[in-house]
């Protein structure tokens, strides 16, 4: 998987850290990252350093076998490997779903269904994906990682926060009137730091 832009890390790190979910669903989980950076700030920062003392829940979906390695081990609570789209419906509900560098490898109307069916299991939901042409062909085996659309702020109801991160785009969508707040209040202290 090429690397993708480290510039929305920040940002996403960021809004779960303000959220403090409990429960936490990362699609596309791809090496892990967003997984270990959100354990080490929900749980580990709180001085709870032992798996066994963990009390957040951090479940991944990834469609490539391939990219398994032992931070998925470490960071996750369980990861399911299979394609979104057949598994959406067998979920449970989430505090935060995180759908980073995913969206971009559906066709539009696919990415758009699949946004919405993650919005009904979830508080929030946040999306990173590119804000222009950005051309991917498979890559290390892996065919899902094509890019197949560009998307925009209207493709996400409930849209609440947008932020451009270089070639790409945090979305922030929530439902949630108290949450809307935090989240954006958030923003506005972002834009600040």
């Amino acid at each position: 998987m090429p690397m993708s832009n480290p510039l929305h890390l920040t940002s996403v790190v960021y809004f779960a850290s303000i959220l403090q979910p409990r429960r936490i669903l990362d699609v596309g989980i791809g090496m892990g990252s967003y997984g270990f950076l959100i354990r080490q700030f929900l749980d580990i920062s709180q001085e709870r350093l032992k798996k066994s003392e963990w009390q957040i829940q951090i479940d991944g979906v990834e469609i490539f076998e391939g990219y398994r390695n032992p931070v998925w081990d470490y960071a996750y609570s369980r990861v399911s490997i299979g394609d979104i789209r057949d598994l959406v419906d067998s979920l449970e509900e989430y505090d935060l779903i995180l759908c980073n560098d995913v969206l971009e490898h559906f066709e539009r109307e696919e990415a758009r269904l699949l946004i919405s069916q993650l919005l009904k299991l979830s508080l929030v939901f946040i999306a990173t994906t590119p804000n222009r042409e950005y051309p991917q062909d498979s890559w290390g085996g892996n065919e899902a990682e094509r890019h197949l659309c560009l998307l925009d702020a209207s493709d996400f109801p409930q849209l609440v926060v947008q932020k451009v991160t270089g070639i790409t785009t945090c979305y922030i969508c929530c439902d949630d009137e108290s949450l809307k707040k935090k989240l954006q209040d958030a923003s506005n202290e972002l834009l600040l730091l």
